[in-house]
C-alpha cells in the first residue's frame, strides 16, 4: 500500500529511500485539477449533468476512497471499522444539520446563495485537504519506487479531474463563478504540488489523518444526498442522462483508484 504505518503516530516512508519528488510528477494533478474546474465552468449549460456527475464522484470518493484508506490507517492506531464509520456517519448528521440551520438562515434572509456558498465553500476547503493527501500519496509511493510513484500520479492525475470540477460547483452554489471560486480553484489544484514536497521532510499523524478522512467522507456523502441529487433533480434535463451521469462519476472514481492501486 501506499502507507505504511509504524505505529499510533506517524506515517512513514514505506522503504528507507528520501529521493525528491519529480516536480514534473506533481504538476500533473495541478494541471488536471484547473482542468476539471474550467471544464465546470465552460459547461455551465450542462449544470444539471455535470451536477450529477460531482454527485457520483462525490459519493465514490467518500465510499471507495476516504473511507476505506481511514479504516486501513485506523486498524494498526485503534480506530476499528465500526470507530471510522461511526465519526463519518456524525459528521454526516452534523453536516445535515449544518445544511439545515443555514437554509432556515437562508429563508428568514430570502437569500439562498447563502446557504448554497457557505456550505459549498466549506465542502472546498475538505477538497483542498484531500488534494494536499493525494500530493503526499505521490511523494511517499515516489519514494518506495520510482514505478510506484508514476502509478499512483497516473490515478491521482484521473481523480484529480473530478476534484476540480467539484471545487466549482460547490463553492459557485451552481451559480456563475466568482473571483473567490476561482481563488478555490488555484488552492485546490496547487494543493497536491505542496502535498508531496512535504513528504521530502514532513510525516503525517496517522491518528489525525483517520479522522479528518473520516469527517470528509461524511460531509461528501452529506453533500451529494443533500444538495447535489435534489439540485439536479429540480433542473431540466433528461432522467436517464441524469442517473447515468451519477453512475460514471462514481464509476471514475473506481478506475482511479485501480490505476492508483493496481498499476506498480
Amino acid at each position: 500500500m501506499l502507507f505504511s504505518p509504524t505505529n499510533a503516530n506517524k506515517v512513514v516512508l514505506s522503504s528507507s529511500s528520501n529521493l525528491p519528488v519529480p516536480i514534473l510528477l506533481l504538476i500533473i494533478p495541478v494541471l488536471s485539477t484547473l482542468a476539471g474546474g474550467l471544464l465546470a465552468i465552460r459547461f455551465r449549460r450542462s449544470l444539471a449533468l455535470l451536477i450529477a456527475l460531482g454527485a457520483g464522484l462525490l459519493l465514490g470518493a467518500a465510499f471507495l476512497d476516504l473511507l476505506p484508506e481511514a479504516i486501513l490507517l485506523g486498524e494498526p492506531t485503534g480506530f476499528n471499522p465500526t470507530n471510522v464509520l461511526g465519526v463519518a456517519l456524525i459528521s454526516f448528521l452534523l453536516c445535515l444539520a449544518l445544511g439545515n440551520g443555514l437554509d432556515a438562515l437562508a429563508a428568514r434572509w430570502e437569500s439562498t446563495a447563502f446557504s448554497r456558498r457557505t456550505i459549498g465553500r466549506i465542502g472546498g476547503t475538505m477538497l483542498i485537504f484531500h488534494s494536499f493527501r493525494d500530493g503526499m500519496a505521490i511523494g511517499l509511493a515516489y519514494a518506495a519506487s520510482h514505478e510506484a510513484g508514476y502509478a499512483v500520479a497516473a490515478g491521482i492525475a484521473a481523480h484529480d479531474l473530478g476534484d476540480g470540477m467539484n471545487t466549482v460547483l460547490l463553492t459557485s452554489g451552481g451559480e456563475h463563478a466568482q473571483p473567490a471560486d476561482y481563488a478555490f480553484l488555484i488552492a485546490d489544484a496547487v494543493a497536491p504540488l505542496l502535498g508531496g514536497m512535504a513528504t521530502v521532510w514532513w510525516t503525517f499523524s496517522t491518528k489525525s489523518s483517520v479522522i479528518l478522512l473520516a469527517i470528509a467522507a461524511g460531509f461528501f456523502i452529506q453533500l451529494a444526498t443533500s444538495d447535489f441529487l435534489p439540485e439536479a433533480r429540480r433542473r431540466e434535463g433528461p432522467r436517464t442522462a441524469i442517473m447515468a451521469a451519477v453512475f460514471l462519476g462514481s464509476a471514475g472514481i473506481y478506475v482511479a483508484n485501480l490505476l492508483i492501486g493496481h498499476l506498480h
